[in-house]
């Protein structure tokens, strides 16, 4: 049964996950190698008197074993995200070179020692500002606000409501004024 349905695998790979060859464990092959893991794993546990066939019992294995092997995947690279070199937006600047002080929006931030401030402040908050310090400091680290909610994956519009709201938040910190 394996070998006869190695297509479904495929078929899932390029119809339900979003590959990038980048980060380690999303690429074809290791997608590949944890789909056919679940299409063995499929043909043990297929049950025929249960009346589905077993293309269709396979393909849900298949597609809930990937999805859950990419949200593992990105648990663990979301730690690793900092590593990445900082990435440009369409004008070639850094958003680390354009993020504006939350407490005057004039003065930009670019003394790391502020970023490691806006760090430490992140466990003093919850939801949608702790998100929002998050992304701000996604976009210190050079992310676009169009990366950050694929990241996320929610739209861009989101991301600047986080945004927003961590900043006024981080306008009644005192650590934020001597910027």
């Amino acid at each position: 049964m394996v070998i006869d349905n190695l297509d479904l695998v495929r078929n899932t790979i390029v119809g339900v996950i979003s590959r990038n060859e980048s980060i380690q464990g999303m690429g074809y092959d290791d997608l590949f190698q944890t789909g056919c893991e679940a299409l063995c794993h499929a043909a043990i546990n297929y049950q025929a008197k249960r009346g589905a066939s077993f293309r269709t019992f396979a393909s849900l294995v298949i597609r809930n074993r990937l999805l859950s092997h990419c949200r593992v995947v990105n648990r663990l690279q979301a730690p690793l995200e900092y590593l990445e070199e900082p990435l440009h937006d369409a004008e070639g600047a850094t958003l680390g070179d354009t993020l504006v002080c939350a407490a005057t929006d004039t003065q930009k931030i670019e003394d790391w020692s502020m970023i490691q401030i806006l760090l430490d402040t992140r466990k003093n908050y919850k939801g949608i500002a702790q998100k929002g310090i998050d992304a701000l400091w996604m976009r210190c680290m050079g992310h676009t606000s169009m990366e950050i909610a694929s990241y996320y994956g929610v739209r861009p519009n989101h991301i600047s409501a986080w945004i927003s709201r961590a900043g006024s938040k981080l306008r009644n910190d005192r650590r934020f004024s001597c910027l």
